[in-house]
């Protein structure tokens, strides 16, 4: 055989058994991927079942909840601190309360730790279609009804901008109302606060 056609032919096989190596390698790389991405999905749904039930075995048992949207690195939120308190110590009897951490690593009010709820991952928050902080949420567990939606009351005018006394206190007269069995005469209205951002789900 001619000695430069046998070096064509050697060099032919070297390159197609370069070009499989190669592509397997590559396969490989993609299949680690997509095997990471699986479990991070994994981890992810795992994460979200456990948050979803804590919430529930926590904050679910009695008829009525009272989530509120809070966090300190909110000045409007930090604005409702002895509102929310004075709501704990008047209906908490028979309302369970919620403070709702969307998912910036918020420290409790003082006396209400055991309120506190972190959700990390914006579950809670996109379950009651919580949007700023802070918010209030009314909700029937028994009948899994929201019965009220938006501003504690109307001294948050705009970002920055807190009035000293409420000329309505929208969310005192709804659990007003709950407690006496009337029907709500506000569904809902838009809550003023620190808008909550976008998490890492919405994100990909």
């Amino acid at each position: 055989m001619d000695k430069t056609l046998l070096l064509i032919l050697c060099s032919v096989g070297f390159l197609a058994c370069t070009n499989s190596v190669s592509t397997q390698g590559e396969n490989r790389h993609e299949v680690d991927i997509r095997q990471s991405q699986s479990k991070d999905c994994i981890n992810k749904k795992e994460d979200s079942l456990f948050i979803c039930d804590e919430f529930r075995s926590r904050f679910e048992s009695k008829q009525h909840l009272c989530i509120i949207s809070y966090s300190n690195e909110c000045p409007i939120a930090k604005s409702y601190i002895k509102t929310i308190q004075n709501m704990v110590k008047r209906f908490g009897d028979t309302i369970q309360f919620c403070l709702l951490d969307p998912g910036v690593g918020s420290k409790s009010i003082g006396g209400l730790e055991s309120l506190m709820f972190h959700d990390h991952l914006g579950l809670i928050c996109k379950r009651f279609n919580i949007r700023v902080y802070p918010q209030a949420v009314v909700y029937d567990c028994l009948n899994r009804e929201v019965l009220y939606s938006g501003k504690i009351d109307d001294r948050a005018q705009k970002l920055g901008v807190v009035s000293r006394f409420a000329k309505k206190n929208h969310l005192l007269d709804v659990l007003n109302n709950v407690m006496l069995n009337e029907p709500i005469k506000t569904a809902s209205n838009e809550a003023i606060g620190c808008f909550i951002g976008p998490f890492d789900d919405e994100n990909e």
